[in-house]
């Protein structure tokens, strides 16, 4: 993969996480959680480790990975 490849890849990784967290943190409030309307429950802080962990490694793919180790074969 290349690294204009994998900075399309990271960034598209990252807006996934931050849809992840958008979602689990607002869970309740679009129907979706089970828990209560006014209470975070355990798979809400699920999705949103998950999430952060998913932007974490988009942001590295983006942004670190590669960088100035483009060889040509």
């Amino acid at each position: 993969m290349d690294a204009r490849t994998r900075r399309m890849v990271g960034w598209a990784l990252a807006l996934v996480g931050v849809v992840i967290v958008v979602v689990g943190g607002l869970a309740d409030q679009m129907g979706l959680g089970g828990e209560g309307e006014d209470e975070f429950g355990s798979r809400q802080v699920i999705a949103m480790v998950v999430g952060v962990v998913v932007v974490a490694v988009g942001l590295v793919l983006a942004l670190v990975v590669g960088r100035g180790a483009d060889s040509t074969d």
